[in-house]
């Protein structure tokens, strides 16, 4: 037979239990009985082993806890019933990784079965030794161990998970520690690089050589040449304006900038020929 045949047979079977199972609950909830009401927790019990087996943990734990409820209800603490569905609601929650929990749960069954044992070894003494109780007795001696170990088994795993979700706590910790130093989401610098670059900008800096009496440096703006407005060029045309008349004036010239210009460079060109001369009459 192929295996998905199997699965979906599996889960037809499954889905068919469970329907089951839910008109049943629905029927004994309604009654008000001692009987009826733990006959509801039994179909809690097992809707609560249909959802385990199909993996649906959550579900299963709830249907649990509603079994228990009912049979703290209804039953004496020294019921192996309880012992039974402490022992489901532990092995689900270890399935959920809830091993704190388990563990009480665990410990709840290992007492259940404790007191049930007490309960049957007076029922013993005081009947001289009934075949059925020392049967029983030597059952819950078998189990006793089995649950201790399971104990045993959470208590591991919630310390190993501990020491696990640490390593991954500091591990991702350290991630983003790392990461926000570098960049943001965005992709420039984080607000932390930002910060120590601007500590580093004010770090007063001296000059070599020649400018090592300028102040220290902690402005660089006014390094940045900026573009100027049009409105703010005709100042600097003034001002080259009145220069050219002041090198007129030194010149003997009144003529206007223009004509000073041409003056100076008609005296650059008469210079070479001057020198010239000189050299010549000096040899």
């Amino acid at each position: 037979m192929p295996s998905s045949f199997q699965e979906e047979e599996e889960v037809g079977n499954l889905q068919l239990a469970w329907e089951m199972l839910e008109v049943a609950k629905v029927i004994y909830k309604k009654k008000e009985g001692k009987d009826d009401q733990l006959m509801a927790a039994q179909t809690y019990l097992k809707l609560g082993e249909v959802s385990a087996e199909s993996g649906n943990y959550p579900q299963a734990l709830d249907d649990f806890q509603e079994c228990l409820a009912l049979q703290l209800k209804h039953l004496p603490p020294h019921s192996r019933l309880l012992a039974e569905t402490h022992y489901h609601v532990a092995t689900t929650l270890c399935y959920m990784d809830q091993y704190s929990q388990a563990i009480q749960h665990y410990n709840s069954s290992v007492k259940v079965i404790e007191t049930r044992l007490a309960m049957l070894q007076e029922a013993i003494d005081a009947a001289g030794g009934a075949a059925e109780e020392k049967n029983e007795m030597d059952e819950l001696k078998q189990l006793l161990p089995d649950i201790k170990e399971k104990v045993e088994d959470a208590k591991e795993s919630q310390r190993t998970g501990s020491t696990a979700s640490q390593a991954i706590q500091q591990t991702l910790g350290g991630a983003s520690t790392s990461s926000s130093a570098f960049s943001c989401g965005n992709g420039g610098p984080s607000s932390s690089s930002a910060s120590a670059f601007a500590t580093v900008s004010k770090i007063p800096v001296k000059l070599s050589g020649s400018a090592s009496s300028s102040k220290a440096v902690s402005n660089i703006s006014h390094l940045v040449r900026k573009k100027r407005k049009p409105e703010e060029e005709s100042p600097v045309k003034d001002t080259d304006a009145k220069q050219a008349k002041q090198e007129a004036t030194v010149n003997g010239s009144g003529d206007s900038s223009a004509s000073n210009g041409k003056g100076v460079q008609e005296g650059k060109s008469q210079e070479p020929a001057s020198s010239s001369a000189a050299v010549g009459s000096s040899a």
